[in-house]
């Protein structure tokens, strides 16, 4: 251990600590907030993956349970958005299921005092083209894409960024992905051009481009 740095060794102490095997136990978690992260599912739209279910959420849960734990960054992946066939039908099963996800993990964090020195965010890779293809589906799509945040001191209720009617195009304020990895640096007290030594020695800059969106500071 003394040969590791210090953040490998912080990472090691969380994973064999007793407080993270009881984070990743929710049998104990109360049943009234268990019940907030267990929707009722609509009968539209078309289910695909067992992991679809009303218990798939519960993953948002454990998310806010492995932060109290220590954990710094925690992912969680929200079922299969890659619709190339049958897009309304299952964005009418999973489009509610990220909604009420998103909120509930918002609101709890929130409720205990958390929010503000967690960042939320919530992306994927790109977007979806503007039309539909023959399969009734939407193919990949990196001109525009979108992005949540909440949390960390982050202001409510901001939309930056336009596109035009189709969201084919990005139409005002443009914002690449560097932005706003730049961003959450910044927000966790990093400048994004430290610089930093690879294992040979090399140096290199967290971030090569990209600056933090005044906005969201």
């Amino acid at each position: 251990m003394e040969a590791m740095d210090q953040f490998h060794q912080q990472a090691y102490k969380v994973l064999t600590s007793g407080a993270f095997a009881k984070a990743m136990d929710i049998s104990d978690e109360d049943p009234r907030i268990v019940a907030r992260y267990t929707p009722e599912l609509a009968a539209s739209g078309t289910q695909s993956y067992t992991s679809e279910g009303p218990d798939s959420l519960l993953k948002f849960m454990l998310a806010r349970r492995l932060i109290e734990a220590g954990v710094r960054v925690v992912s969680v992946s929200l079922s299969d958005f890659d619709t190339h066939s049958d897009n309304n039908n299952r964005m009418r099963h999973i489009g509610p299921l990220f909604d009420h996800g998103f909120h509930a993990l918002v609101t709890d964090l929130e409720s205990r005092g958390m929010l503000d020195d967690t960042i939320v965010l919530a992306w994927g890779e790109f977007g979806r083209t503007p039309k539909v293809n023959g399969k009734g589906g939407r193919d990949h799509w990196p001109n525009v894409s979108m992005g949540i945040m909440a949390g960390g001191g982050i202001p409510g209720g901001l939309v930056l960024g336009a596109t035009d009617r189709q969201a084919g195009k990005v139409t005002s304020r443009p914002l690449p992905y560097s932005d706003v990895i730049a961003t959450l640096y910044k927000k966790l007290g990093i400048d994004p051009q430290t610089l930093i030594h690879d294992q040979t020695g090399r140096p290199h800059v967290l971030m090569s481009d990209g600056v933090p969106v005044p906005e969201l500071l």
